[in-house]
């Protein structure tokens, strides 16, 4: 079914560099989200000692601020640009023109 989706493509290869490079960020924005909405670990200061201690905190961190976040846009841009700089013109054959 999706070699008729295209008609020149002579295997799954290029279906798969799509799938590769943006199915995972989407992915990944979704732990962003999960892990903004589950609270956050602060580091708060202990009276009783001269240092801080990590308490859990209910309130929630900004999606822009998580890790996922950052891996979701990283993967995205890095994606894209394999993707579009390398599979693209391999696929299309313009390596090599004469």
């Amino acid at each position: 079914m999706l070699l008729t989706l295209a008609p020149l493509a002579e295997s799954f290869d290029m279906f798969i560099a799509l799938a590769f490079c943006y199915i995972p960020p989407f992915i990944w924005l979704y732990f962003a989200y999960r892990s903004s909405r589950s609270g956050s670990r602060v580091a708060k200061k202990d009276p009783t000692s001269k240092g801080y201690t990590w308490v859990d905190s209910d309130e929630n961190v900004p999606i822009t601020k998580t890790g996922q976040f950052s891996m979701a846009l990283l993967w995205f841009v890095l994606g894209s640009i394999f993707f579009w700089a390398l599979l693209w013109p391999d696929h299309h054959d313009v390596w090599f023109i004469n």
